[in-house]
């Protein structure tokens, strides 16, 4: 498992997971409940990863946080329709938070910069030597 923190403008932090698979599902339930995560969701997530092409986002608006994760994929097509279906969801979270309209400009602006630093993030999961994402198993 990859992790990354996105820092939106010090409004807003994410902490991303790539690769998530079954041995990671402790880690990622210790930091959502952190975060305040229900227990009905806590337990949900225990087997989420255990299947290819899953992903979560859990946002705690209280502390300006949205944790996603993304879990291991079975291509890269998959992979990035996980990542751009949970950006959709922080970007709601935060235009929520800030009281922003969709369809405006900062809306834009603002799912282009997920974009850009989940792809970094996502980036550390290639694999040169096979030239593939070390995310699909």
């Amino acid at each position: 498992m990859q992790r990354s923190y996105i820092n939106i403008a010090d409004h807003w932090g994410i902490l991303a997971y790539y690769d998530v698979n079954p041995s990671d599902t402790p880690q990622l339930i210790a930091v959502l409940r952190e975060f305040g995560c229900p227990e009905e969701d806590l337990e949900k997530t225990a087997t989420l990863f255990d299947q290819p092409n899953h992903a979560l986002t859990f946002n705690a608006p209280w502390a300006r946080m949205s944790v996603v994760a993304i879990g291991w994929a079975e291509n890269h097509e998959q992979f990035y329709a996980s990542v751009i279906h949970e950006i959709d969801h922080l970007q709601n979270a935060i235009l929520r938070y800030y009281d922003v309209a969709h369809g405006t400009e900062q809306a834009a602006y603002l799912q282009q910069h997920i974009a850009q630093q989940m792809h970094r993030g996502a980036g550390q999961c290639y694999c040169p030597q096979h030239l593939r994402y070390r995310c699909y198993h």
